[in-house]
């Protein structure tokens, strides 16, 4: 018979021994790793390259950041160590695997900032990083000072600068951590795009490649690597959903509510709230007000193809009007109309574009039939992907699956969008609420220079769009859309006020005796004018006159299979020379003439190149095609 007393002992013994098991596990969680040790790729999340140690032909290192690559091999592999010793248990090193050498802090750059670097001999005490993680990446901190990894400027280029900088949760302050696994080969998917019932909430999602990683391919800006849902949520609703099929990767399934801040007047409000999801049942309260939206790419750098993932909206949101083409019926969709009347907004979709408007806009717009705002669209951006060269050839020269989205901006202030029209931007064209409307009537879509003006912006590539020729060859892909319909060439229209066309400018400033193509009052009839926007375009629309309609696609070609390197992209003289360079190449005649006739200044080093690919002279009137007398 057991006593009072010694029941008490009993409890006062297994409580004692449940406080001592619960200190041991709260002891161990402490000092459980924020990331288990072992061989990593540790991938920017702003491109969704991996941070790669390049080598000089000195034999000197430096760091840069590339895509996977079979020839980088273990100079893309970092091995991450805890730190140990009375370190924090976010505490790591990280050596190069293929040199040895410790990642550490370095001296400063010729941009004013400091490097990362490998250090230059084996040591064992090698510098501490700390990993704080947000959402599914890591900053990762030089000790305690506040400054981490980033790459200068958010730049996509392999050769840009890796430095340490002020530590923060944007994307290019932010690194993913990948097991160095051998990747299998993928098999043909099954699915080959995402389904989306925005009825019943439930939806398959392929991943998509990021959004960093196309533009980079592609060199231009960002499309949309976030995919619609067709469900509104106001700020503090309260939002369930269950998700099958997630892997492990650390690429996962942000949901997002508000697309990505590229606003023109962007503030930190505009930012989309970012919730990580894990497979299973997810809850999360909304923080704000906009449309829902999946994240889920697929950086290849898994050891395989990610699978599609199953979502199911199982409670909280709003219900969008969602037109998907090819899905939705007349009917459907007058359904949508009316039963999700509580929405604000109205989303048009195809494999291409993605529109969001407000309802009082799409209302206003009397739109009976999206679908032929679709097509149109899709044809205008079909026509852009063959301007570009996008042929699918090859992986490199494929048509992205990424979406153009049309947006409305209902972030910035009148006074900051006074004066534009529409706007081009990573992720989105952003559209005033005055003017979006023209997107949603047909006859004005089919007439619309200034849509296919910025949408030509989403195309111009960064290798050969120097700064005084932004708002000149962004017309190239105007004029293609102008060509493509049958109408009249916008460089044979006259201007009401001066009576002269583009064609009338170009002749203007090519008369002069001296001439300058960098010199813009050279151009204008007028001071406060802009022609040199139309007289520059006259000049690279020859290039096609005399070459073909295949010069453009080949040097878009031409500038994927050889991307200017970090330093040239930010010198602009030196971008001019390697254009010079390159459309002689895909021309076969030296153009040295051409451009010397446009006032484009070549230097020695340029002619020396264009003597050693010994082409053929370009006919001396080149710069008179078109002109006439």
């Amino acid at each position: 018979m057991i006593t009072d007393l010694q029941q008490h002992a009993v409890r006062k013994w297994v409580s004692t021994l449940t406080i001592f098991l619960v200190l041991i596990a709260a002891s161990a969680a402490a000092r459980a790793q924020t990331l288990p040790a072992g061989d990593y790729y540790i991938v920017a999340k702003h491109s969704h390259k991996a941070l790669t140690a390049f080598e000089y032909d000195d034999g000197e290192t430096y760091l840069g950041q590339s895509v996977r690559s079979d020839e980088m091999d273990d100079a893309q592999v970092w091995t991450v160590a805890p730190a140990g010793g009375k370190s924090d248990a976010n505490s790591y090193t990280i050596h190069s695997r293929k040199y040895g050498t410790a990642l550490s802090v370095g001296e400063e750059n010729d941009y004013g900032d400091t490097s990362a670097a490998l250090s230059r001999e084996h040591t064992a005490n090698a510098p501490v990083w700390r990993l704080r993680k947000h959402l599914n990446s890591y900053g990762v901190e030089a000790g305690k000072s506040g400054n981490a990894l980033n790459v200068t400027g958010a730049s996509l280029a392999d050769d840009a600068y890796i430095i340490v900088y002020e530590a923060s949760n944007s994307d290019n302050g932010q690194w993913l951590f990948y097991p160095a696994r051998e990747r299998t080969i993928a098999s043909d998917p099954i699915w080959h795009s995402s389904e989306i019932d925005n009825t019943d909430q439930l939806y398959r999602l392929i991943a998509l490649p990021p959004a960093g990683q196309e533009a980079d391919r592609m060199r231009r800006m960002k499309l949309m690597d976030y995919q619609a849902s067709g469900m509104y949520v106001r700020k503090g609703d309260r939002v369930s959903m269950t998700i099958r099929g997630l892997t492990q990767s650390p690429d996962g399934l942000t949901v997002m509510v508000g697309p990505m801040n590229s606003y023109e007047g962007a503030t930190d409000q505009s930012e989309p709230q970012l919730v990580q999801m894990q497979d299973g049942v997810n809850s999360f309260t909304a923080s704000r007000n906009g449309m829902v939206y999946f994240l889920y790419v697929d950086s290849g750098f898994n050891n395989e193809a990610l699978p599609p993932v199953e979502i199911e909206i199982t409670s909280g949101g709003i219900p969008t009007p969602l037109y998907i083409a090819g899905q939705t019926t007349p009917d459907e969709w007058r359904s949508m109309i009316s039963e999700y009347a509580s929405s604000p907004y109205v989303e048009l979709m195809n494999d291409k574009v993605l529109i969001t408007v407000t309802r009082k806009v799409f209302q206003n717009s009397k739109l009976t039939d999206p679908g032929s705002i679709l097509d149109l669209l899709g044809e205008i951006i079909g026509w852009y992907d063959n301007f570009s060269g996008l042929d699918n050839s090859s992986p490199l020269h494929a048509v992205s699956p990424l979406r153009m989205h049309y947006l409305q901006d209902l972030v910035s202030s009148a006074k900051t969008l006074d004066g534009i029209y529409m706007y081009a931007a990573d992720y989105f064209v952003g559209m005033p609420g005055e003017n979006v409307g023209d997107l949603l009537v047909l006859d004005k879509l089919r007439h619309a220079w200034s849509i296919w003006h910025e949408t030509g912006h989403k195309y111009q590539q960064n290798d050969w769009t120097w700064s005084e020729v932004v708002e000149s060859t962004v017309n190239l892909y105007s004029l293609e859309a102008q060509a493509r319909q049958g109408l009249p060439s916008r460089l044979k229209s006259r201007d009401e006020e001066t009576g002269k066309t583009p064609l009338d400018l170009a002749k203007h400033f090519l008369d002069r005796k001296k001439r300058d193509f960098a010199d813009s009052q050279q151009m204008r009839l007028k001071s406060d004018s802009e022609d040199e926007y139309w007289v520059r375009l006259v000049m690279f629309s020859q290039l096609r006159e005399a070459f073909g309609d295949s010069f453009y696609p080949a040097l878009h070609r031409y500038y994927r299979e050889n991307p200017l390197g970090f330093e040239t992209l930010n010198d602009q003289d030196a971008q001019i020379q390697a254009f010079v360079i390159a459309t002689s190449t895909i021309a076969g005649q030296d153009l040295t003439r051409f451009f010397a006739d446009w006032g484009v200044r070549l230097t020695d080093d340029t002619r020396q190149s264009l003597a050693d690919l010994d082409l053929p002279p370009v006919a001396a009137g080149l710069s008179r095609t078109g002109l006439g007398k």
